[in-house]
């Protein structure tokens, strides 16, 4: 962001005000906690300045001396010499005279750390690699081969910022450093990155990302747990469900309660029938809610929708009483009746009480408030067709009138077979709906980066595919166009991890080169990594007949997807004068691109989320013809004040 070189007029009603006094170049900088005070400079003649700042967080202040400003007031040459020079703790490469100062590393990481539930392995690794190289250790494997001749030969600039990169990591406070860089990859400069260690921390990792999105908890994949028995026996004309599907991969069904009033479902939550029409000649693609020929249940507002589920693929069931961890799904076909029970693994809920209090009274809380949690994988030589399914829990409540075991309401679900499409993702074009603030400053210098990363059929990861682009001069209301492929499908794979990142950078084209290819050298060391860790999840013990443990292919791809965006996060805010702008980690299997990008499937939901590093992501299906859907996805950044958005292009190639 370019800041204009001008004074700023006495203003009292606003948050800084300008007042009698003076300022020498030894008083124009501050940093560090949150500030509430003045910073003013010893009386000289024709030089008044006060400065009354109340702010949280960093604070920085260059002082800028306009032409024909007296000599005395700090500047002998015009105004050139009253910047100061980067303080202790703050990014690697100096403040560059008259631009938007940055957040200091220690905050950018603390931020990080308030949303951060597992450390990241790759980042610490990356950092450990460095380490050994300018330490001048031989390397101790092909790892090490590969990534010590990527760092051979750097320019000196270049080598002291990746030096002042592992400084910054070095003196973080110990507390921080383990709750963001896993500390089991290695320590010291003597301690070589072993890929073998690297394959089982990493896939340790990825399997705790995979079971916060399915289960809320990163420890679920490690140990079953069952739920608390919430039953009571039931009388003779008693017909309620005590065992209790509430949703099935985050849609809820027909048995939920406590009951959704009508118009109160997501539209992803109904079935709806689809055409394509010629609209000015060209198709577009129209849905209708399905109110008649329900496939699942018919309800206010028309029929509940049917999830469909590769063969292969798992679910996540939310529900209540799931209190053994013995329990089984069932899925009977629904054309002949054939069922087949299969072993799941059961996550309860352990938080919700067993009772309320109800006018004085205790109440059984038995209903959807609950969420105990079963993976499943459908079997993948199960025949794609319709299928009820059910969770069956051996009775231990001790109540002879529900028999052997209780059996959960019926969910509907579609069994389809894996898919074998070919997709591709284009970046279409990046929108400033409002630029970091203050405006005044200057334009943006926005920095992207694109990375996506497959799930192969053997649940290896494939080789990431990076793409950047840096945008000079943006301001509010423009737009720029991308106009790149950042996934292109050329093998066959169960699910893409995508991330996106953007940075504010300030500077002229050398500052902001030094910047962008320092980046690049962390990057290029993740991708030399990535190529040894690529059976990660095998190494952490996760095969096919585990996967009921972690959840989806689209889990596990959001996993990857968080943990790759985490590792450039980490490694930016150490020591880079950028500010993110841009964060999303994102990932779809495959069967949810050929949905976005099927005519017989209306547009999904409109999702948000906050990611770890504080950006607020807003999700907005814009359009879709047959093999083709867009959408918007809307950056918000409450730190630097901007509003950004990049839109997306999906098409069906094959």
């Amino acid at each position: 962001m370019q800041k204009t070189n001008s004074t700023a007029p006495s203003n009292p009603g606003s948050d800084t005000s300008l007042r009698t006094g003076s300022m020498t170049p030894a008083d124009s900088g501050t940093q560090g906690e949150p500030a509430s005070g003045k910073t003013h400079c010893l009386p000289t003649a024709g030089c008044n300045l006060e400065i009354n700042i109340e702010a949280h967080g960093d604070v920085n202040i260059h002082h800028h001396c306009p032409p024909g400003m007296p000599a005395e007031c700090g500047s002998p040459t015009g105004g050139e010499g009253c910047y100061p020079p980067p303080a202790s703790g703050n990014t690697c490469l100096p403040p560059v005279a008259g631009r938007k100062q940055k957040s200091s590393p220690t905050r950018k990481l603390q931020a990080l750390a308030k949303r951060t539930r597992v450390p990241s392995v790759l980042a610490a690794s990356t950092l450990q690699l460095v380490r050994r190289h300018l330490a001048g250790k031989q390397p101790a494997n092909a790892l090490e081969s590969a990534a010590f001749k990527r760092l051979d030969g750097l320019p000196a600039a270049v080598r002291s910022t990746l030096a002042c990169a592992l400084d910054r990591f070095d003196t973080l406070a110990p507390e921080l450093r383990k709750k963001l860089f896993d500390p089991t990859v290695a320590q010291g400069a003597d301690d070589a990155v072993d890929p073998d260690l690297l394959s089982r921390a990493f896939g340790n990792e990825l399997v705790q990302r995979a079971g916060i999105l399915s289960f809320d908890n990163a420890d679920a994949s490690a140990q079953e747990r069952p739920g608390k028995i919430r039953v009571f026996e039931p009388g003779v004309e008693d017909f309620f469900t005590q065992v209790r599907i509430c949703s099935v991969n985050n849609l809820r069904t027909s048995s939920f309660i406590p009951l959704i009033s009508p118009g109160g479902r997501r539209p992803e939550e109904l079935a709806h029938d689809c055409t394509t029409t010629l609209v000015n000649g060209a198709p577009q693609v129209s849905c209708q809610v399905r109110t008649a020929n329900c496939v699942g249940d018919l309800i206010d507002g028309g029929c509940i929708a049917v999830p469909a589920i590769a063969a292969g693929d798992s679910a996540v069931l939310e529900g209540v009483n799931f209190f053994s961890v013995d329990a089984k799904v069932r899925f009977t076909a629904r054309l002949t009746g054939t069922a087949v029970d299969v072993d799941v693994h059961v996550f309860g809920d352990v938080d919700t009480p067993v009772n309320e209090t109800i006018d004085g009274e205790p109440r059984l809380i038995n209903d959807c408030r609950v969420h105990d949690r079963i993976g499943v994988t459908v079997p993948a030589d199960l025949p794609p067709a319709i299928y009820d399914m059910q969770v069956v829990v051996p009775n231990i409540t001790g109540i002879a009138a529900f028999g052997s075991s209780l059996t959960s309401n019926s969910a509907t679900i579609e069994v389809v077979p894996p898919a074998t499409a070919r997709f591709q993702i284009t970046a279409e074009k990046l929108f400033c709906r409002k630029e970091t603030s203050p405006a005044s400053f200057g334009s943006d210098e926005v920095g992207l980066r694109f990375m996506a990363v497959s799930l192969l059929p053997d649940l290896s990861i494939g080789t990431p595919q990076l793409t950047s682009r840096r945008f000079g001069d943006v301001d509010s209301g423009e737009n720029r166009d991308i106009a790149r492929v950042i996934f292109d499908q050329q093998q066959p794979i169960l699910a893409v991890a995508m991330s996106i990142l953007g940075h504010e950078v300030d500077g002229e084209d050398a500052y902001n080169n030094m910047i962008t290819s320092s980046t690049d050298i962390f990057v290029d060391l993740v991708k030399e990594q990535a190529a040894f860790v690529k059976g990660a999840l095998a190494a952490a013990g996760i095969g096919l007949s585990q996967l009921k443990s972690i959840g989806p292919y689209g889990a596990i791809a959001v996993g990857i997807a968080i943990a790759i965006t985490l590792i450039v996060d980490l490694i930016v805010a150490l020591w880079a004068p950028a500010d993110l702008i841009i964060e999303d980690p994102t990932g779809y299997s495959l069967l949810d691109l050929a949905e976005r990008t099927g005519a017989d499937f209306p547009l999904p939901d409109a999702t948000s989320f906050t990611t770890e590093g504080d950006i607020d992501v807003k999700v907005k299906p814009q359009e879709k013809i047959p093999t083709q859907y867009r959408e918007l996805r809307e950056y918000v950044s409450d730190d630097e004040d901007s509003r950004y958005e990049i839109h997306l292009r999906f098409n069906r190639t094959v």
